[in-house]
């Protein structure tokens, strides 16, 4: 198996037909049959088929696909990290990160990493657990920092880097606010920060230690600045991080609820894939996020 067929094989893969995959190799039509023959006969198994539109990969060929991808990108990487390591002047780096950590560390850590790699191009993604995973799996993603449940996602490379409360906030003049107690907080509808298998075991853990009701009416939402604007101008009851209370929350007119603060905290962690090994740029910008949470005083808090 060559890293020339494979390459040809994802061409293949992508444009579903083997001429489209030439005229985008730049290669000959026939030299791009010759690579997939060859590639099959290397793995003794078919991995193509005719189909009503071109060629469609086998069973064979989806499972090589994924496997290749992966193969392909850490080549990119581990030219990209040459070039690093001989100039500093090239390079990618892909990180995703959920908006309530970028409020609180990232500017810092950009304007650090910026000075030491001025050229290294940066793309930054919004965390989302069920859909960065696979990113991170096929190398599209370097790594991501994220709320998480402590334990969770054990499959994973997981490195806390500290915890953050979460509260519960309503819009200025919600009739919640005027409550003498809590025993009817389950019956408004709220506003969580999740979006996967996870959530029922995250509903339970904020709301266990207020021995406050789980909700029954939830809006799932993942993109902070949506929630924020959503629940600054309706009556839903959102949960976010404790450290927006100073900036965010005056900002969309925003008042935590004074009988169920703070609710539990919540893991602010690092997820990378196993076994994997950052290029030297994006090592440097994730111990810059490391260093910006030890400076502000958020570091391992327990």
């Amino acid at each position: 198996m060559k890293l020339s067929q494979l390459r040809s094989f994802l061409s293949v893969a992508e444009h579903g037909s083997i001429r489209a995959a030439a005229r985008a190799l730049g290669m000959s039509q026939p030299a791009v049959t010759q690579a997939m023959r060859e590639l099959e006969l290397s793995v003794d198994a078919p991995l193509l088929q005719r189909g009503t539109a071109g060629v469609e990969l086998t069973v064979y060929g989806r499972s090589l696909v994924r496997r290749a991808s992966v193969i392909q990108r850490e080549m990119e990487r581990a030219v990209a990290e040459i070039e690093e390591i001989r100039d500093g002047s090239s390079g990618l780096i892909s990180i995703a990160i959920s908006t309530a950590v970028a409020f609180e560390i990232l500017p810092q850590a950009f304007a650090a990493f910026r000075a030491r790699f001025p050229h290294v191009e940066v793309r930054f993604n919004e965390a989302s657990i069920p859909h960065t995973l696979p990113r991170i799996l096929d190398g599209t993603v370097d790594f991501m920092v994220a709320h998480m449940l402590p334990g969770s996602l054990a499959d994973w490379e997981v490195k806390r880097l500290y915890r953050t409360a979460m509260v519960a906030v309503a819009r200025e003049g919600h009739p919640i606010l005027d409550a003498a107690n809590t025993d009817g907080f389950a019956d408004w509808e709220w506003l969580l920060p999740y979006d996967d298998e996870s959530a029922p075991a995250l509903v339970r853990q904020l709301f266990a230690p207020k021995r406050i009701a789980p909700p029954t009416r939830v809006v799932r939402c993942t993109s902070t600045a949506i929630g924020l604007k959503l629940v600054g101008e309706s009556d839903l009851i959102g949960v976010f991080v404790d450290t927006m209370t100073r900036e965010e929350f005056p900002h969309y007119g925003l008042v935590k609820l004074p009988l169920c603060d703070p609710l539990a905290a919540l893991d602010v962690s690092v997820i990378s894939r196993p076994g994997s090994v950052l290029s030297p740029a994006a090592q440097n910008f994730l111990d810059g996020l490391r260093h910006e949470a030890a400076m502000k005083g958020n570091a391992y808090h327990r």
